[in-house]
């Protein structure tokens, strides 16, 4: 027999890579509690640092120096109460004003969702409604078919929509929810209903109008839903001036209902739709962007330079298992 060392032999095998650790369901939950556990028990500690370096420099404070800053944070507290008590008095009055224009978030898509996506429903309405408190109100917001149909029928997942109906939230400035759908409340006349399916595009705000918002998530799955509602009951159709805006380039086009709600609160306040659009994330990235950014990871790319030669760098990292996703 020949020995291995001898030249010629085949080389040693290269060494089996360790099997990737697949997680259960239960596993993935227990390790994001326990980071959640991890990251709440950081936050407390940092916090009574933080506590306790701030009663250490009080102590090391003359008497004179204490009582500037007590002077100082009562006049600070009182703007604060002051800013408030205005800002309710203008949602007060802003709600109450029936000449501004009404913002109708429409459920009766209920059927074309997940019990998932009514909870994201849910919620986008939630932030919605943060973002209309903050601007003070300029559009009245309603909603509609609370039920998830046109009708006053129950859909599979009205338990999840209605509970908007008690959501403490909205307590402090309360607005009309309704079984009924918004076709049997209000004229069509006044009626725009905003979809991205139109070629006819919202130049402004106008008083004493009507603005429905489709308030549904379907990840983009069905096409043409909110055209054919607008269709169905024969009133006007508009969608936001992205395009005409702004460069659209590599932000998303198809928009959250918090997110179209947010660029008309900012329009409200401006009165222009540049700068309302800031509000828009930006979810993807070019390609030479995204292609550098591989590289420097170390992904494997295939590129060609001039001569038409291939490239090829290879991902020499190793995964000894497979993190959790969120």
């Amino acid at each position: 027999m020949r020995n291995k060392d001898e030249k010629g032999d085949a080389a040693d095998p290269p060494p089996l890579r360790k099997k990737r650790q697949i997680w259960t369901a239960e596993e993935q939950s227990a390790y994001w509690q326990a980071k959640k556990v991890e990251r709440k028990r950081r936050s407390k500690e940092a916090a009574a640092q933080r506590r306790e370096l701030q009663q250490k420099e009080w102590e090391e404070l003359d008497d004179k120096e204490r009582e500037r800053r007590r002077t100082e944070a009562i006049a600070v507290h009182e703007r604060r109460r002051a800013l408030e008590a205005k800002e309710h008095a203008m949602c007060v009055q802003h709600l109450a004003d029936t000449s501004l224009p009404v913002l109708v978030f429409d459920l009766s898509f209920a059927w074309c969702m997940s019990a998932a996506d009514c909870r994201s429903t849910v919620s986008q309405i939630k932030f919605s409604y943060s973002a209309l408190r903050r601007h003070a109100f300029p559009m009245r917001p309603v909603i509609t078919s609370i039920n998830g149909k046109e009708t006053i029928e129950t859909s599979a997942h009205s338990e999840l929509l209605r509970s908007l109906c008690a959501f403490e939230g909205f307590r402090r400035y309360p607005f009309p929810i309704h079984e009924e759908h918004w076709s049997t409340i209000y004229k069509k006349e006044q009626v725009i209903f905003m979809t991205a399916d139109t070629e006819n595009v919202l130049e402004r705000l106008d008083p004493d109008t009507v603005y429905v918002v489709g308030a549904f998530v379907d990840h983009n799955a069905r096409k043409f839903l909110t055209r054919d509602a607008a269709r169905r009951h024969g009133v006007r159709m508009a969608r936001l001036p992205l395009e005409e805006s702004m460069e659209v380039g590599n932000r998303c086009k198809v928009l959250t209902v918090n997110h179209v709600v947010e660029v008309l609160c900012r329009y409200a306040d401006r009165g222009e739709w540049r700068s309302a659009f800031d509000v828009l994330p930006t979810r993807r990235v070019n390609a030479a962007r995204q292609k550098r950014s591989r590289a420097l990871n170390g992904v494997n790319i295939v590129s060609s330079d001039n001569d038409g030669a291939v490239l090829h760098e290879t991902d020499e990292r190793r995964h000894d298992d497979v993190m959790p996703q969120a």
